[in-house]
């Protein structure tokens, strides 16, 4: 996170919103929700297995890939379709919104929902303006139901996308994501966001195999929301808000899914990203399909394939 600092002040003073940026940044080396820290302890030994591929998934996605991942952060591709085409994402892009309200915001953050926030297409997260969240309230309703109200909520300590996005980039730069790309917070295509056409969150399977392993390794708490096919939310106050439900239809039946997110516009197609236990107790495993016209059909195909 050190690598990227520097670049964001620069970025935040080119767009005038340095004051307000800085007084809602934190780093946050230490920090972690509890359950975060047991997945952590739980995939942090890994031995790398032999895998015998018997016949090719028949997938319908654009580009697939299933990975898996050693100890030292290595990588074994098991099978790949596309893996290195670039595709919109959709609401994938969630994930690195994550991994920025995390690196950047306090851990005890209280967030007020506005009406831009709530402006934003679909009704997700049931939120109203005057509302006020913790960081984590906002992360499980953004992670869990897929809200693009939360998504945009969790840029507005930075007076709003712009400079929230342009870390999001520096991000991906850092993590080498060279194929990656965002142009708002929650994955919303153009036309719906009132953007140029050709303003579109894009990026490849092989480079969201890597965030995902940056997750897993730096930020497990929010791998953990993301694998809650029910969850509890409450605002800031303590008040029980509303159940949540996943958008992730595999939870709860294929087991071993540790995590993962859900994706779905007209321009995409449907997007599944899925962090799933490996045949060894200490491995885990990355499947990503992009541009299908069935996401849980095609990731059920893989995962059965594979016997996993």
């Amino acid at each position: 996170m050190n690598k990227i600092i520097p670049i964001f002040i620069a970025a935040v003073i080119g767009g005038g919103a340095l004051g307000l940026a800085l007084n809602n940044l934190q780093g946050t080396d230490g920090d972690s929700f509890a359950a975060g820290q047991q997945l952590s302890a739980n995939i942090s030994q890994v031995m790398p297995i032999s895998w015998n591929q018997t016949s090719t998934p028949d997938v319908r996605a654009t580009s697939a890939i299933l990975t898996e991942i050693n100890a030292q952060g290595g990588k074994n591709v098991i099978w790949a379709k596309n893996a290195g085409q670039k595709s919109p994402i959709a609401s994938l892009t969630k994930l690195m919104t994550a991994v920025i309200a995390v690196e950047f915001y306090k851990q005890d953050q209280n967030i007020i929902i506005t009406k831009r926030a709530v402006d934003q297409m679909d009704q997700a997260g049931l939120l109203n303006p005057g509302e006020s969240f913790g960081l984590e309230g906002l992360l499980k309703i953004m992670l869990v139901e897929s809200s693009n109200d939360a998504a945009f909520a969790l840029t507005e300590l930075m007076g709003g996308p712009d400079g929230f996005v342009s870390l999001m980039n520096l991000k991906a730069y850092d993590l080498g994501l060279n194929s990656t790309y965002f142009f708002n917070p929650n994955g919303l295509d153009p036309e719906d966001t009132g953007s140029p056409a050709e303003q579109i969150n894009y990026s490849t399977a092989n480079d969201l195999v890597n965030l995902a392993r940056y997750i897993v390794s730096e930020h497990p708490e929010i791998v953990e929301i993301s694998g809650k096919k029910e969850l509890a939310v409450y605002s800031d106050n303590g008040q029980f808000h509303h159940e949540l439900q996943s958008t992730n239809e595999l939870l709860g039946r294929i087991p071993g899914i540790i995590g993962g997110k859900t994706g779905t516009t007209a321009r995409a197609g449907g997007c599944l990203l899925l962090i799933i236990k490996g045949k060894s107790p200490e491995t885990y495993l990355v499947a990503v399909v992009l541009n299908s016209p069935d996401k849980f059909a095609d990731m059920k195909r893989i995962i059965e394939n594979y016997g996993l």
